[in-house]
């Protein structure tokens, strides 16, 4: 009976990745925040009737839309590939519903997300330029860092002893 009483929610395929463990929490939030689509991209705010220049931020040619900019522009795409590629992964992330299960594949995810929100923003307010190398970089040494303790993910790591 008491299961009956209970609310029945209908299952998310993104559960397994925001109750990832290993995530770092600045990620995780952002990640949360994409999720519920909740990040203030320009699609966004156009919404609210705020006027910004409409053009994304990576490509500059499209309206920036919360598909767009995560799955679609053309410098993002090449930027999931490009990791997944190092990962040794071959198929392509297209949507919330195509991203693996595997842990590390789950915080390379949250992590990426993570990154092309903060270079969006500091391409968009301070005028710098896009470097995939640096993001890249980045993401290779928190992986390393975060999986030098974790003995399930210790195997993995050795293969990816190069820089994506």
């Amino acid at each position: 009976m008491y299961l009956k009483l209970m609310p029945t929610h209908q299952k998310v395929s993104w559960k397994s990745i925001a109750l990832q463990q290993n995530i770092h929490p600045r990620h995780k939030f952002i990640l949360w925040l994409a999720i519920w689509r909740r990040l203030a991209t320009i699609e966004r705010l156009q919404k609210f009737g705020i006027h910004v220049p409409p053009n994304c931020a990576f490509c500059g040619t499209t309206f920036e839309s919360f598909e767009h900019f995560y799955f679609e522009c053309r410098v993002t795409r090449a930027l999931w590939h490009r990791l997944l590629v190092w990962l040794g992964t071959n198929r392509t992330i297209g949507s919330w519903q195509n991203i693996g299960k595997g842990t590390i594949i789950s915080c390379v995810f949250a992590m990426l997300v993570y990154l092309l929100w903060r270079e969006r923003n500091v391409i968009r307010f301070q005028s710098n330029l896009y470097q995939s190398d640096r993001l890249c970089k980045e993401i290779a040494l928190h992986i390393h860092m975060r999986g030098r303790d974790l003995s399930k993910w210790k195997n993995t790591l050795q293969t990816l002893d190069r820089l994506p």
